[in-house]
Parts: structure tokens; sequence; C-alpha cells
């Protein structure tokens, strides 16, 4: 605890918070948020642990909505006869300050503190096979409570892409079985894409998914196809489905051979016809990030023997950077005819998420096929792999990993807030502060943990778009 925060909870202490300080922070209403402190202070249980809770909600992203939160929880605790005990959840502060699903979640249910035991508390275990949806869905939110609370108490950041990928490996696997029991039909393979296929997903993130039906030789068979649709459409539609506890995941199958015009679920055949015949540019960039679910593993091998060609050309292919600058570039292209602000876009703008990804996505088309260690749907570990294979210069290398990390956590920074899907950098200064206290821009003046953010966003974004730049539209010139 510094001088700063001292000061404050001495004055918290004296049931007198100071207005001062909490304006310093950037506490829009001093005065009713020290009133909160005030009331926070009063309740029994959190009066003999003030040290303990005080400075976190101070530089929380919202000090007096996170003291009445965490009053109300010590109340719904006490009511439930086991008080509060914040020295058995130190990270409980610091994530009610953080995240306002969560901290409505707690109060929901408040034996979920437990949930945050230890000063980090434990990775999340592993999603019972036999669960029901119910199962899935506490399993899934009390998994995202520990995951925010390990973010926040200062784990690398890299290990929250594996644990939320673990995560929905675990709860797309016990929904594939309860699909299978309740509609009948065998389980098709599932092959996670996009961000979860790549083990990188994110803290509120659609699950890109493919299936294929088994099938005598591979070839097409109508009953196979219909069961399988039955499957798919059950699977969906009860991970999807909305509860007061939420959902459980928001399933995307645009990916699939034809996208929405295509059969919910391919035979093996269908699958690499499809790819052989008329697979695009994008879909050789897609498919570096296909990784088996659940289902047969032979089957995988099968097709992803059989695609390998489409996705690795055996020739050095100089048309394969081209491609995905082309990609990028209509993306963008789009996004501004819609009216998006690509310029407050951590995921498509210019210097985003994207375009590191892309960036490390052309190069294993381009090599992918000679170096056989670059054949990995992982952002991080293909840069690593470039830079050891002396493909791109190690400081380039380490440049965008640092800003991949910055642009994901804060990604995650603004999704961990109410769970939504988004990826907009904030245009208002309020909410600019709020983001910066959820990546752990402590600084008292709130002006310049403001600042510093904006500094890392602009420093970061400049460091990608001029490599991208470099290394991928550079041809273009």
């Amino acid at each position: 605890m510094d001088a700063f925060e001292s000061e404050f909870t001495d004055s918290v202490k004296r049931s007198n918070p100071s207005v001062d300080a909490l304006a310093r922070v950037g506490e829009p209403d001093p005065k009713r948020a020290a009133a909160s402190f005030e009331r926070a202070a009063a309740h029994p249980d959190l009066a003999v642990c003030i040290d303990d809770w005080c400075p976190a909600l101070l530089t929380s992203a919202r000090p007096q909505q996170a003291a009445d939160r965490l009053a109300d929880l010590a109340t719904a605790r006490r009511e439930s006869g086991h008080p509060l005990e914040i020295a058995r959840a130190p990270t409980l502060p610091i994530v009610v300050g953080s995240s306002d699903f969560l901290s409505r979640l707690l109060l929901r249910h408040p034996d979920w503190v437990d949930e945050l035991a230890g000063a980090v508390p434990a990775a999340p275990g592993a999603v019972a096979e036999d669960a029901d949806w119910s199962g899935i869905r506490s399993a899934k939110y009390h998994a995202l409570l520990r995951i925010a609370a390990r973010d926040l108490a200062g784990r690398p950041f890299v290990d929250s892409l594996t644990e939320l990928s673990d995560l929905a490996d675990g709860c797309l696997a016990a929904a594939a079985r309860r699909s299978a029991r309740e509609t009948g039909t065998a389980e098709p393979v599932v092959f996670a894409l996009g961000k979860l296929g790549g083990r990188e997903l994110n803290f509120s993130s659609d699950v890109d998914l493919m299936f294929l039906y088994d099938s005598p030789g591979g070839e097409p068979d109508p009953d196979r196809s219909a069961a399988a649709s039955t499957f798919i459409r059950h699977f969906k539609q009860q991970l999807e489905l909305p509860s007061p506890n939420g959902f459980i995941y928001r399933v995307d199958l645009g990916l699939r051979p034809e996208g929405a015009a295509g059969a919910l679920a391919q035979a093996l055949d269908s699958a690499l016809s499809y790819y052989e015949v008329s697979g695009a540019d994008w879909e050789r960039q897609m498919l570096i990030r296909l990784r088996l679910l659940t289902g047969s593993a032979t089957l995988y091998r099968e097709f992803n023997a059989g695609i390998r060609p489409f996705v690795y050309r055996r020739s050095i292919d100089p048309g394969a950077i081209g491609a995905v600058r082309e990609m990028k570039d209509k993306i963008e292209s789009e996004r501004l005819e819609a009216g998006r602000d690509l310029e407050a876009d951590l995921k498509e703008g210019p210097g985003g998420i994207r375009d590191v990804e892309f960036l490390v996505q052309s190069f294993q088309l381009f090599w992918g096929a000679r170096v056989e260690a670059l054949r990995t749907g992982n952002t991080l570990e293909g840069l690593a792999e470039l830079a050891r294979q002396q493909l791109l210069p190690e400081a380039i290398a380490d440049d965008l990993t640092r800003a991949y990390l910055w642009l994901r956590r804060a990604e995650h920074a603004l999704q961990m807030a109410d769970e939504r899907q988004t990826a907009r950098f904030p245009r208002e200064p309020d909410a600019q502060l709020r983001l910066a206290r959820r990546m752990r821009y402590t600084e008292p003046d709130a002006g310049i943990a403001r600042s510093r953010l904006l500094d890392d966003w602009q420093r970061y974004r400049q460091q990608v778009r001029a490599h991208f730049d470099d290394l991928v539209l550079r041809e273009a010139r």
C-alpha cells in the first residue's frame, strides 16, 4: 500500500472517506462514492479488514459501485451463515471493482466467493463429462470467475488464453455428449477454428466450429447427414440458450464449406472435394487453425492429411502473402463502408490484433510446406517459430509478441466488464480510464493512468502497423 492509498484508507477508518482522493482517482461522483465507502466500512465483516479491500477498490474501474456491491455481498454472505472473509479471497475486491457481470453473479451466488480462495486462485478444473446443461453453464461461470481473478492478480496474461480455450474445450465436449444422448444420434467430429482452434480464445467470444460425420468410405450418406444436422441444431440451441446465469457459448458455423449455403455437416469426401475444387485463399488461411475438439481422431487425421496440400502448397507460393494482403484490405474497406470506427478497433483496425495474426499466417502459408514446425494455429507460437527459423528477425518477433499480448489483454479487459463481445477501444475519457484500471494502470492520478494507456495504445498499434506494412503490404506500393 503506497502513501496515497494509506491516507485514503485511514480516512475511511475515521468514517470520513476523502472526497478529494476519490476525485483524484477519477470517480465521477466523489461525494456519492465517499458515502458508499463509508457504508462498506460500517459493515461488521468489512470493518475489521479495511486494509484488505479499500486500496484495491480505490484504483478500480468503478470505486463507488464496487464499494456498494462489496457491502451487499458481505450482507448476503452473513445472511447465508458464512460471513465474508476477505483474507481468504484477497482478489475479491478487484474482481468486484473490475467486472460488472461477475459482481452481479456473485451477488446471485454468494457462495461462489469460495472460488477465489488464495492469493492467486487456482486454475479452473475440468468440466464433468456427464454434466447436464445447467452443470456445463455453471462450470463455465465458475471458471470465468477464477480466470478473471487470476488475470487481475497479475499472473502471466498468456495463461488466460490457454485457460479460456481449455474451458471451452471441456464445455463443448460435455455439450456434445449431452446432445448425442438427448437427440439419440452419433456425435459427429467437431473441429475448432478461429481463436479456439489456435487455443487463444477471448474472454467473451463466439466459438468457430466445423462438423464432419463418419460414413463408410467417407462418402455422403443422407441418413447420417440428417442425423448430424439434428445433433448440430440441438447442440447450438442449447449452448446459446440464455438463462439468469448467462449462456454457455455463441456458436458460429459460418466457416464450414460453402458457408451458410452449405450443409451443417459434411462427409469426408465432400469436404475434401470442396476445398480441392472451390477452396478460396481465405479458407487456406482459416484452416491453419483447424484443431480436433471431439470425435474420431482417425477421421481428423484423414481430413487434416487431405487438406494439407491445399493449405500448404508444395512449391513456394509467391501469391500467398498477396492473398493475405488482399483479405486484410477487403476487411478494412468493408468495415469502413459499414461506418465502423476502425481507428478505435483493437481487432480489425490498422495496427490491431488481425494485423499480427495475418502477418503470421502469411508467413505460414508461404513457408509452411517446407517448414513443418510453422504449422500451428497459435499466433504466439507462430511468432516464436518464425524467429527460431530465422524467417523473421528476433527483434520484430519480440515487438509483435509484446504488442499482441497488450492488444489481447485490452480486448479481454473490455469484455470482462460485462461479458460483451467487443473490441472497440473507447473514445470517451471516462471509459478509457475504466479500461486503464482494468488493465491495472494504478497510478493515483486518473489523468496519468489514462495517458499511459493511450501512449501504450498508440505505440503498440504503430509498431504493429509498421511491421505489417513492411512485411505484408509492401508489395502494394
